[in-house]
């Protein structure tokens, strides 16, 4: 399901923008990783960040925004939640806020999506016949228990509910 709602189309939105600024971080913590490698030795440390940094960049794009932007606004719901926690806990500041405003237009979107489907208010329910199908009526030579009511083949010389003799 591509398009969707629109606060679908924000959350992805939002989502993409978290993803760049988490990219522009890592990039500058590889830079800065290499010059601190060649400098104290002490890069390799920042490096090791920037690999996991990386990973989570992957985690986000196929749980958070590829969902998203498959129309999959409840698979994604959840998965953006954690990262924004999680991405608010280790300081990435912005892009915490940006996925946690996601969280939330993602809840929107699954309104939007389900009211999409269930008629608004004020519209007309759907036609209903004014008048119930007509009922068979009873085939010609039927006969009728007098002792139970039920309807019997014209040929048959007792009942077949209850066993007594038609008359």
């Amino acid at each position: 399901m591509r398009g969707g709602s629109p606060s679908g189309g924000t959350a992805k939105t939002l989502i993409l923008v978290g993803l760049i600024l988490d990219i522009v971080f890592e990039v500058i913590l590889v830079f800065a990783g290499l010059a601190l490698l060649v400098v104290f030795g002490l890069g390799v440390i920042l490096l090791g960040f920037a690999v996991v940094g990386f990973v989570w960049i992957a985690l986000i794009w196929l749980f958070s925004y590829q969902r998203v932007r498959d129309g999959d606004y409840t698979g994604a719901r959840t998965p953006t939640l954690v990262f924004a926690i999680l991405s608010l806990i280790t300081l990435a500041l912005i892009p915490g806020i940006l996925f946690l405003i996601a969280y939330v237009k993602l809840g929107d979107a699954m309104r939007e999506s389900s009211s999409a489907a269930a008629p608004a208010w004020g519209s007309a329910p759907p036609l209903a016949p004014s008048f119930p199908p007509a009922a068979a009526g009873p085939a010609a030579g039927t006969r009728f228990c007098s002792h139970c009511g039920r309807a019997n083949a014209g040929t048959s010389a007792f009942c077949q509910g209850c066993g007594a003799p038609l008359s």
